[in-house]
Order: structure tokens, then sequence, then C-alpha cells
């Protein structure tokens, strides 16, 4: 049955299963299920509803929150406008932290508020040590641009330090 009776919101660690099961679905194959046991947040003693989303068909929607968050992940995508990209990623701030999607990050970094810059920015510093940022062009172009409107020193020696891990780069 899928009523959750007496059980709470999702706790911290499943929304994160949730969320792994999600860009796990995203990049692999279907022919390698056997990638989704490896979770190691799954204490089978503590399974009960957290398993059957582990091994229930990843199209389906399981239960509100993934269609939920699918839903505000995929808003704060096809976001265009400033006023669409600020909405967006404010509502998808209020409950989820910024997906580690460069493309995404990429567009958040329009965003008026340093808080949600800075955000983004740390986000990008660890795919860019993870190799996993692609080209840098854009990256490089929207932090000089950040340069010239950030006024936050926080935010400022973010934005140095991203700019320095790409020269570091582009010395290899």
């Amino acid at each position: 049955h899928m009523s959750t009776s007496d059980s709470e919101p999702l706790s911290r660690e499943e929304s994160l299963q949730k969320l792994e099961a999600l860009f796990a679905n995203s990049n692999i194959p279907a022919a390698r299920p056997a990638q989704r046991r490896q979770s190691p947040r799954s204490r089978p003693n503590m399974a009960g509803e957290g398993e059957r989303v582990v091994f229930s068909n990843p199209r389906k929607s399981i239960g509100r929150a993934p269609s939920e968050f699918r839903l505000k992940l995929e808003r704060l995508r096809i976001a265009r406008s400033q006023e669409e990209l600020e909405e967006a990623a404010d509502t998808f701030l209020s409950q989820h932290q910024l997906p580690d999607d460069p493309e995404i990050l990429l567009k958040v970094l329009r965003h008026p508020s340093e808080k949600v810059l800075r955000e983004a920015l740390g986000q990008i510093s660890s795919l860019l040590m993870q190799g996993r940022m692609g080209s840098t062009v854009l990256l490089e172009d929207r932090l000089r641009h950040l340069e010239e409107t950030i006024t936050e020193p926080s935010t400022r020696s973010y934005v140095e330090g991203i700019l320095h891990q790409i020269e570091k780069l582009g010395d290899n």
C-alpha cells in the first residue's frame, strides 16, 4: 500500500537515496540493474518503503516526492527568462540542494542572490575537481561577468577560487 501512515516526511537520508536513484537512473544504461543495489545507505532492517523504491521500475513515478522533485528540476532546466530562472531556482532551493548538473549550475549563476550564487559556485568547484565540468569557456565568461556585479567578499573569493581552478586546469 502506498499510504504513508505513521511515517513523517522523508528523512534526509531517504531523500538522498531517492536523489541518487534519480541521478543513477539518468546516466546508467537500462541493462545494468545490479548498480542500484550498492547504495551503502540502504540498511536492510529499516528497508520498508525505501526498498520498494529501489526495486520498482525507475520510469514509474514513486509516490509524490520524486515527481515533484523532477518537476522542479525540469522547470529549472527549461527556465529561459531572468524571472523564470529566479522563480524556478528559488522554488527548487526551498527544498533541495542544487543538483550537480553543469548546465543548470551555469544557468543559476544568473541569479541575483549572492547566497544562491555561492551554492552554485560551491557545486561547480567540486565538479571541476572531479573533472566533470566539461567546457569551462562559458563558465569563465560567467565568472568574469560576476566579478563586475558581486559585492559580498565571500562570493568574490568563490569566484576567484574557481577562476584559479580553471587556470590550473588549463596548464595541464
